[in-house]
């Protein structure tokens, strides 16, 4: 089993306790541990996959408890870095009546990271690489390192994913900084992983098959467009499939693509080789992802939400 790494931030979701409120209604939030790369790789440890984690926290109450969250879903924290000058990342995240969510970010620790903080002998064992943070490309130190980590496990043909993770409160609008630092990590992954809504930003268009074929210009990639209830888009070598994802009733949607994303990259670990895979191989590992995103919306939260292969395997 190959072992894969998840590279980002690593923070506390304070989430509202009273449905459909806006954050500017509500009174009462709930702590939970959040960010989209160690959301991932608690989806592959959960799953019984290899994973793990890289960024950084404040040497706070918070951060101790983040490294204790993702040690009990079994993720390696060897590469969890504690900021002693800088506090833990926060988020506060209301819930939509649809489960779909708004945020508000309190940056700290994880923008951080630099890559004299880092093992690198030891960084540089690992076999998949996923790049996906929603933070790291918005200030150095952080995305000078998150570049230079690409182009060395690029350089050393290493198995790259890539989630653009777009939040637009964070960009504030600038979407044209956004899509242009995304680009290196295009062109590096072999498999990217984008929402619907990053699909028009990259494509410069808001008609799907117009997108679509923007994605097809990629003949050396593998795309998943994850659409939520109307399932995912699979586009590998100009060809193109609709996968559909397993009905429920949503409650949140928080974590759902990072748990896709997770599921997908820990039945890779499995495989001699991942990118040498059939275009019906890929199928069924896209459709057991939608299985894992369609199981965490069932639940609040997002790490806490994941589940294991008996689970999935069980519920569907």
């Amino acid at each position: 089993m190959k072992k894969v790494l998840c590279i980002g931030e690593l923070l506390i979701d304070f989430y509202t306790t009273e449905i459909q409120q806006s954050i500017i209604q509500s009174n009462y939030f709930e702590k939970q541990a959040g960010g989209a790369p160690a959301n991932v790789s608690a989806a592959i440890a959960k799953l019984g996959g290899i994973a793990y984690f890289c960024g950084k926290v404040g040497a706070d109450a918070f951060g101790h408890f983040l490294k204790q969250t993702i040690l009990a879903a079994g993720v390696h924290t060897d590469h969890l870095i504690f900021d002693a000058n800088a506090p833990t990342t926060l988020a506060f995240v209301s819930r939509q009546p649809d489960g779909e969510r708004d945020f508000i970010f309190n940056r700290g620790a994880d923008e951080r990271l630099s890559i004299e903080d880092l093992n690198l002998q030891q960084l540089f064992t690992m076999d998949i690489i996923h790049f996906g943070s929603a933070t790291a490309l918005l200030s150095n130190p952080f995305c000078k390192t998150y570049e230079q980590l690409l182009q060395t496990y690029r350089i050393q043909n290493r198995f790259i994913s890539f989630d653009p993770n777009y939040r637009s409160n964070l960009w504030k609008g600038n979407v044209e900084e956004f899509t242009h630092k995304c680009k290196p990590f295009l062109q590096a992954a072999h498999f990217i992983k984008m929402s619907e809504e990053e699909l028009f930003l990259f494509a410069q268009t808001s008609f799907l098959e117009d997108a679509i074929e923007w994605l097809q210009q990629f003949d050396d990639k593998i795309f998943a467009i994850t659409r939520g209830a109307n399932g995912t888009i699979f586009v590998k070598d100009g060809h193109v499939t609709h996968i559909a994802t397993p009905s429920i009733r949503s409650i949140d949607a928080t974590g759902a693509g990072d748990a896709f994303v997770g599921a997908v990259l820990y039945q890779l670990s499995l495989l001699d080789e991942a990118s040498d895979i059939s275009f019906d191989e890929w199928k069924n590992i896209i459709q057991f992802a939608n299985q894992v995103g369609a199981k965490v919306c069932e639940k609040v939260g997002a790490i806490e939400a994941l589940p294991t292969l008996d689970e999935v395997c069980s519920a569907f």
